[in-house]
């Protein structure tokens, strides 16, 4: 398999989810391999089944496994199954689960049915109250579908109670993820195995990371619950797992040939195959347009809170342009910086998920970077409903910017007038930033109380981006006050300064002025307390 080149089946791999409570051999920062963190049996007269660590010399630990299936060693293939509750149980409960221990359907304190890692497929669940308290009923022909179910808290079901509707003998990847879950002990699902039997104890922190080689351990962007790093040096692997409640363990194993073997092989499919670009939205014609390129699916989920990068136009568009071409036209692209825009958010910090069908895609991008709409711009059109380039660009032309509407509050709520002119250079801004660059203020409570009272007064610098890409800089100066007695109230007022010395002038003779009332109001108050 070349390094360079995307090769094999371009589908979207399934999910390899890992949000279910599972079966963690593993205790805090020690290679316990005969401690089991995994759920209690259900119990339908028990509202919640209960997870702990139990250690192997408590008599419950054989009837876990045992009740599990598992060993802790060889990984068990997880299901989404189709649940049909007339078929479960002919009863009403305070809650619905498997006797494996997967709680599914509670009554929540509102009285309302809470799902877990379920939903339904069919039919409706609801609260009925059977005069012992709420319990959890059905429309008849109700389905569930779980997810991530282990095939073994399955197999002793009846047959009539479920359906199978996907195994994850079906990921691109199962197998890839079998074998580390054997020879590196990282997670597989819901299980996490005890430490491999060569492993050895370390203390590894991020500074030990600089002579270390990243391995890649899932797809580009999807949750990971570990941390592979190889020290060529040492010949040796460093695994960092991450378990339930906080708890992990880290260790250093050999690199042996089958775990240099494994390792190339993870890398070749999480950085390199179809199923990783297919993992960020790209196709087999954008991954073979963009092989030889820094773009590979890693650098391509970096972008995607820019653009993302489905067909080989959209990576012909990309890789047309410089970075900084990009860059200059307000779209912070750069295959390298681990950093960049946001990793997982977009330009200008909103959250947004970055996922391929909330992103512009590239083509879409230098056709709105061509109408003068940066990145930030584009986004903040899209999450107000304009979908397409023609819409964006539109709307461009009319909708005030985030920017412009927060010059518009600021210039509409200054005591001291703004001048005409800049006014409406600001009504025109595309990017605003806010750095508070002076503040003072003090608070007074009552001993033991929330009543109280303070007085506050700040200095700070907003810049404003103007189309043709000058800066126009004001100076914000606004004082309030707040009292909490019987009631709590409050003020403020604020000027605008188009003068930096006058603005910082402005702040120190209001921030006297607080300073000589907060020195009154004290003495007034001991005053009147003699």
């Amino acid at each position: 398999m070349s390094m360079g080149s995307a090769v094999g089946t371009a589908r979207p791999p399934g999910k390899h989810r890992r949000h279910r409570p599972g079966f963690h051999w593993q205790t805090p920062g020690v290679l316990a391999p005969h401690v089991v963190y995994a759920p209690l049996p259900w119990d339908g007269e028990v509202d919640g089944a209960e997870s702990g660590f139990l250690s192997a010399d408590n008599p419950g630990f054989r009837v876990i496994t045992g009740r599990l299936g598992r060993d802790g060693r060889t990984p068990v293939e997880h299901l989404d199954v189709l649940l049909h509750l007339d078929a479960m149980a002919p009863w009403p409960r305070t809650e619905l689960g498997l006797p494996s221990g997967e709680s599914l359907v509670s009554v929540t304190a509102g009285g309302a049915p809470l799902l877990r890692h379920c939903t339904v497929r069919k039919g409706a669940l609801s609260i009925a109250d059977s005069g012992d308290g709420p319990r959890v009923t059905w429309e008849p022909g109700t389905t569930l579908l779980v997810e991530d179910l282990p095939r073994t808290s399955v197999d002793r079901l009846p047959p009539s109670w479920y359906s199978p509707s996907r195994s994850s003998d079906d990921d691109p990847a199962d197998t890839l993820r079998r074998e580390a879950f054997c020879l590196l002990g990282t997670r597989y699902h819901s299980d996490i195995p005890p430490a491999p039997r060569d492993a050895r104890s370390a203390d590894f922190t991020g500074q030990d990371r600089r002579g270390h080689e990243h391995v890649p351990s899932e797809y580009p962007g999807w949750a990971d619950s570990a941390e592979v790093f190889l020290d060529e040096r040492e010949a040796a692997v460093v695994v960092r797992r991450f378990g339930s409640a906080g708890h992990g363990t880290q260790y250093v194993l050999p690199a042996t040939a089958d775990r240099l073997d494994l390792i190339r092989r993870m890398r070749e499919e999480y950085l390199y195959s179809a199923s990783a670009y297919a993992s960020v939205g790209a196709d087999p014609g954008a991954a073979d347009t963009l092989a030889g390129t820094p773009w590979n699916p890693v650098a391509l989920r970096r972008l995607l809170p820019v653009m993302a990068v489905r067909t080989a136009a959209d990576a012909a568009c990309l890789i047309s342009r410089t970075p900084d071409t990009w860059r200059r036209q307000g779209w912070p692209v750069d295959a390298t910086d681990d950093s960049g825009p946001g990793r997982d958010v977009p330009p200008g910090g909103a959250a947004r998920d970055a996922e391929p069908e909330n992103a512009w895609r590239a083509g879409q991008a230098e056709a709105l970077a061509a109408a003068g709409i940066t990145a930030e711009r584009a986004y903040e059109l899209r999450s107000a409903g304009f979908l397409s380039v023609r819409a964006a660009i539109s709307a461009h032309a009319t909708r005030p910017t985030a920017a412009a509407r927060d010059a518009e509050e600021l210039v509409g709520t200054s005591e001291t007038p703004v001048p005409a002119r800049i006014a409406a250079e600001l009504a025109r801004a595309r990017a605003h930033d806010a750095e508070e660059v002076r503040s003072w203020g003090r608070d007074h409570h009552e001993s033991c109380s929330i009543e109280g009272w303070g007085v506050w007064v700040t200095l700070t610098r907003h810049r404003f981006v103007l189309p043709g890409g000058d800066v126009r800089t004001v100076w914000d100066v606004t004082n309030g006050w707040w009292a909490i007695s019987d009631e709590g109230d409050e003020g403020r007022s604020r000027c605008l300064f188009t003068d930096a010395r006058q603005a910082m002038s402005a702040w120190r003779t209001t921030r006297a002025e607080l300073q000589a009332y907060e020195a009154r109001f004290l003495e007034e108050r001991r005053a009147s307390s003699v």
